[in-house]
């Protein structure tokens, strides 16, 4: 992702938040009287609006949930840019500043205009505000059902949805043929709200798939390595690969002689259990200033390493980064035949297979589709096995003895 890129996706996320704070004050000044009276007077807007007011928790979380998507958002993204521009050193300078920007042009200067213009304003954002309570309407009807029913429960107003996320969660872990939430409406509420419970194992990249060097090698070899591999920075081990114990980046050997040691090039580098959260592991990247930490398991060995971009990439999509080379594109994951089959790269998540392919899989201890095959399989699976499940059929096109690297999938 470019500056340019950045920098736009920071504008349409800013008016975002500006949109649904303002909106949020605008509704709640207008004057309902006068509104009805508009109504009466065949205002569809006015109407709406009347309507909508009926159900102010159902319009507040609207409002709510796009404000904090989009807080969330530009923060990230704003971050991104900071490292872009003035290296992950510097990253700190977002909060002086992209912060005040963000709370001036995003809450401030909406707000003030959205009250003092809400009669005339109201009637017409409603139509969107209808239109993103439609989007978010999966996740609104749980907040109000599990609301009402613990508002029953105490005998008045019950406390606000976006505190129930305990028991959203156990909602979550019914069987499909047990609870009330769809599968894609399933999808779209842990999508939604599974960043704070994400850990570093899960969005880590795999040590079998990172380009790492000895420390004993030299600085030529580490500059072949780099430009053969397209990485800047590259990890370095002592005697295993799992034993990492820094990190050399290409930029420091540039003028450096092609038989001088490694070592003193090698910096130290983050450690991170694997049970580290995510969002607590962006704000440690922002304070110090890193992009980088290796996954330790609780032995101490290396089980792969996360990169800030890896944690974007949970809030704003697909990042391209140097260790996204040979990463296959969103193009690339799932690819139809002629005969109607897919050419299909396990490493797919599991939601993406199900976003492209319309296919649920049962849940389970994994995030991709090689994961599945392999609770399937029991084994690693040699190619041509095949492997079904229900009214699907699953060729082992190629792999490794230690992976999947490639299947087919047929229907019926």
């Amino acid at each position: 992702m470019d500056t340019l890129t950045i920098l736009v996706l920071m504008l349409f996320f800013l008016l975002m938040e500006g949109f649904f704070s303002g909106s949020e004050m605008s509704v709640v000044s207008a004057d309902r009287i006068k509104l009805r009276h508009d109504a009466a007077k065949g205002s569809r807007g006015a109407g709406l609006a009347i309507q909508m007011l009926e159900k102010p928790e159902w319009l507040l979380s609207t409002t709510l949930v796009g404000t904090n998507i989009a807080i969330v958002s530009n923060t990230s993204l704003a971050t991104l840019l900071m490292v872009r521009l003035f290296g992950a050193e510097n990253s700190w300078l977002v909060v002086p500043i992209i912060t005040p920007i963000i709370w001036v042009f995003g809450e401030i200067v909406p707000k003030s205009v959205f009250q003092q213009r809400a009669d005339q304003l109201t009637p017409r954002i409603i139509f969107v505000l209808r239109a993103a309570s439609i989007i978010f309407s999966p996740i609104l009807i749980i907040f109000t059902s599990v609301t009402k029913f613990f508002a029953r429960l105490v005998g008045g107003v019950g406390p606000s949805p976006f505190t129930l996320r305990e028991e959203i969660d156990l909602m979550l872990q019914l069987p499909a043929d047990r609870g009330d939430i769809q599968p894609m409406e399933r999808t779209m509420i842990r999508r939604m709200f599974s960043f704070g419970e994400i850990y570093a194992r899960d969005i880590a990249i795999p040590l079998i798939e990172v380009v790492s060097i000895p420390q004993n090698a030299t600085c030529g070899a580490m500059a072949q390595l780099a430009w053969e591999s397209g990485h800047n920075k590259i990890p370095v081990y002592n005697g295993r690969v799992d034993d990492i114990v820094g990190m050399v980046s290409a930029l420091d050997l540039l003028w450096e002689e092609g038989g001088q040691s490694l070592m003193p090039f090698i910096k130290p580098v983050r450690y991170v259990p694997e049970a580290k959260g995510i969002e607590e592991l962006l704000m440690e990247f922002r304070k110090s200033g890193e992009g980088m930490a290796v996954v330790v398991d609780e032995y101490g060995a290396a089980e792969g390493i996360v990169t800030m971009e890896d944690i974007l990439e949970r809030v704003v999509g697909e990042i391209s980064d140097e260790y996204d080379v040979g990463k296959p594109s969103a193009q690339q994951w799932l690819v139809p035949l002629e005969d109607g089959s897919y050419r299909v790269n396990p490493r797919i998540g599991l939601v993406t297979f199900q976003e492209k392919t319309g296919i649920v899989l049962p849940d389970g201890n994994y995030e991709t589709l090689s994961g599945f095959l392999l609770e399937k399989a029991r084994d690693i699976p040699a190619p041509g096995q095949v492997i079904q499940h229900e009214n699907l059929t699953f060729t082992v096109k190629r792999a490794s003895k230690k992976v999947i690297r490639e299947v087919i999938l047929k229907r019926g």
